[in-house]
């Protein structure tokens, strides 16, 4: 009797356990992976990529087939009703959380962003690691452009930490410290922007498109301050804690350079109150590895060379930014972090620079690797 009373519990506990009952197979869901939105004659624009996932597993001894990519356009008077409009339009369940890159147009950075933060912020399926560009090319482009490989989710801006710890120039940004640092008082926000170039890569019978950085938007309490392209922002990346690597060219004498690469530079700016204003002095720390040297060079003279490219590197930069009123290294924010009192007393009217502010930069390299067991050059 025990044995019968034992096996009904045990029937009875099976129907109480959960199940995959409502699972999916990925082939029922749609996956965005990316995600462009603009601002079009007063309505929000929204493209959607969406990637077959049919293609990504490889089987063994076949060759990988390209993945094929789709995208849908939404349209509405806010956010919300655009992304309804692609629930409409779509035949199968839309899952958000797969999307890794959000591009913004330039006429939507124009009109501002105010309207976009907070459904972006809002919705739980938007993750906080999302990379974040800008752009003034066709989104719908971009969005369609694969990798060399078939797949366009293994373009460089999906995976912007590979590139930029070889090159360090634009530091790529996500979603979190993007809206962290738009309400930071002083703060101006660098938002990579990205280009569709044409035809960069060939093969037999075949050209490849791409999509390269190609600058930096600014903006500054929503508002989009200008851009600036990547010519210009040479003196940008020695005063980004991130960088991890980035190469100079050193000029020796007319017709001879040393290429180094510069690594993780320390810098500190420091504000110098002068009566009712304010100069900053910049120092420097940063290591090189020389990767060619046309001509021999001592190494307090390369020090020297070194100290000299930075200096003005960061200087022009500086007055290419200044011309479109623009804070580009953010020293509104060091007087604010370092001395509220005195950030108080110089905001009391519109924050201002000019090309003095700048009143010192001091460059300390370490040459560490030269390529060579014995340099006696580096004496």
């Amino acid at each position: 009797m025990k044995m019968i009373l034992r096996f009904i519990l045990f029937v009875l506990s099976l129907a109480l356990l959960s199940g995959c009952w409502d699972a999916k197979d990925i082939q029922d869901i749609q996956y965005i992976s990316a995600m462009g939105i603009d601002y079009q004659n007063g309505q929000y624009v929204i493209y959607v990529q969406v990637t077959s996932f049919a293609g990504v597993a490889k089987q063994e001894g076949l060759e990988p087939k390209p993945t094929p990519v789709w995208v849908a356009k939404g349209r509405g008077k806010t956010m919300t009703e655009a992304m309804n409009d692609i629930y409409k339009r779509s035949n199968q369940y839309i899952y958000w959380a797969h999307v890794k890159l959000i591009i913004f147009s330039e006429s939507l950075l124009k009109h501002g962003l105010v309207n976009v933060n907070d459904p972006i912020l809002r919705f739980q399926q938007i993750r906080e690691t999302t990379w974040l560009y800008g752009t003034d090319d066709s989104l719908e482009k971009i969005l369609f452009v694969n990798s060399l490989f078939g797949s366009s989710m293994q373009t460089s801006i999906f995976n912007p930490k590979d590139i930029y710890k070889l090159r360090s120039f634009v530091e790529p940004i996500r979603i979190q410290r993007f809206y962290t640092q738009n309400y930071e008082t002083g703060m101006t926000i660098k938002l990579p922007k990205i280009s569709l170039k044409n035809e960069v890569w060939k093969a037999k019978e075949k050209t490849q498109n791409t999509v390269k950085l190609s600058g930096s938007y600014f903006i500054k309490n929503n508002q989009l301050k200008g851009e600036i392209a990547n010519k210009h922002l040479g003196g940008m990346r020695w005063l980004t804690k991130s960088t991890v690597r980035s190469p100079i060219g050193i000029k020796i004498n007319k017709n001879k350079n040393v290429q180094i690469s510069l690594m993780r530079p320390k810098f500190n700016i420091k504000p110098i109150y002068v009566n009712d204003t304010v100069e900053f002095d910049i120092s420097i720390e940063v290591e090189g590895a020389v990767t060619d040297m046309e001509e021999n060079i001592s190494l307090p003279h390369l020090k020297e060379k070194i100290q000299g490219a930075l200096e003005k590197e960061i200087r022009d930069t500086y007055k290419y930014a200044l011309e479109k009123n623009i804070d580009i290294y953010n020293l509104e924010g060091v007087i604010y972090r370092k001395d509220l009192k005195k950030w108080k007393e110089v905001s009391k009217e519109d924050f201002s620079l000019n090309e003095g502010s700048i009143r010192n930069i001091q460059v300390d390299s370490a040459i560490k690797i030269t390529g060579d067991y014995k340099y006696e050059y580096m004496n």
